[in-house]
């Protein structure tokens, strides 16, 4: 009777650091609506030039970032369900927050290439100002894809409607 015991500390420890490296994504990097409109970017007062220029940049990535955003979100929920499954075994866990966390981080470079294409277009004081932004316009907590329209993933119990805990 010890494999019990040891599947449910494995179990809880694999949620464990599942929290954790969701709770430190927050909401993740978002351009979120409103960015190449300029609302991030307000504070720089653009000009006409510059925004027309910062539109185009995200119009350009705005597919690629769409597609990486999805196959994080599949992933994520992969890894939700099979985290659900008693029956899911350590390693396969591993495989699958492995790629969760990969397609992550492949969001957060699609959004450091266009935050890269934007700055050399900035004045030496907007640059000043861009680079006291987090992460760039948009990038902070609150403000990415979906800032205001519910409740997230890893901000605790009660605000995922996924987590067991929040139940």
């Amino acid at each position: 009777m010890i494999s019990h015991p040891f599947r449910f500390t494995t179990l809880a420890a694999a949620v464990l650091v599942l929290g954790v490296s969701l709770a430190a994504q927050g909401r993740g990097p978002g351009f979120g609506p409103g960015f190449a409109s300029g609302r991030g970017l307000r504070a720089l007062h653009l000009t006409e030039a510059q925004q027309t220029q910062v539109k185009a940049i995200h119009e350009r990535h705005q597919a690629a970032i769409q597609a990486k955003v999805e196959a994080a979100q599949a992933a994520r929920q992969a890894l939700r369900e099979a985290m659900a499954n008693a029956g899911t075994d350590a390693k396969t866990l591993q495989a699958l927050h492995e790629k969760a966390s990969a397609a992550q981080f492949a969001v957060m470079l699609e959004h450091r290439a266009v935050r890269q294409e934007i700055v050399p277009l900035l004045t030496p004081e907007q640059k000043a100002q861009f680079e006291k932004m987090p992460q760039g316009p948009g990038m902070g907590p609150g403000m990415g894809r979906g800032a205001g329209m519910g409740p997230r993933h890893g901000r605790g119990p009660g605000m995922n409607p996924d987590c067991p805990m929040g139940k």
